[in-house]
């Protein structure tokens, strides 16, 4: 199993993914952040700007249909899309994302 996390500047994005993601059984809960902000050297200039980051357990073998999905969407402007792995998780939450998923 992984976490997946997805990144945008835009929050409709992340909204739009969101819903892709919990209508195509493709996550079986989604957090989004609201309140993150990313640094970044801009020119030999520090630079803030507020993000937006989706945060979903799922399966592994499920990314690349994930990413796939997600590229369908945005063919510009594509959200920074990876993967975390989840080690261990307790026995009941790890069934609900088994069972909960796509089959694969």
């Amino acid at each position: 199993m992984i976490l997946l996390k997805i990144s945008s500047k835009d929050e409709q994005s992340i909204k739009k993914i969101a819903e892709v993601l919990i209508k195509g059984t493709f996550a079986v809960d989604i957090n989004i952040s609201t309140t993150e902000k990313r640094i970044e050297l801009l020119d030999s200039t520090i630079i803030s700007t507020p993000i937006f980051v989706l945060t979903a357990k799922t399966k592994a073998l499920l990314f690349s249909k994930i990413e796939k999905e997600i590229k369908s969407i945005f063919e510009t402007n594509l959200p920074e899309i990876y993967s975390l792995p989840i080690t261990t998780m307790e026995a009941s939450q790890a069934d609900k994302v088994i069972n909960g998923t796509l089959k694969v």
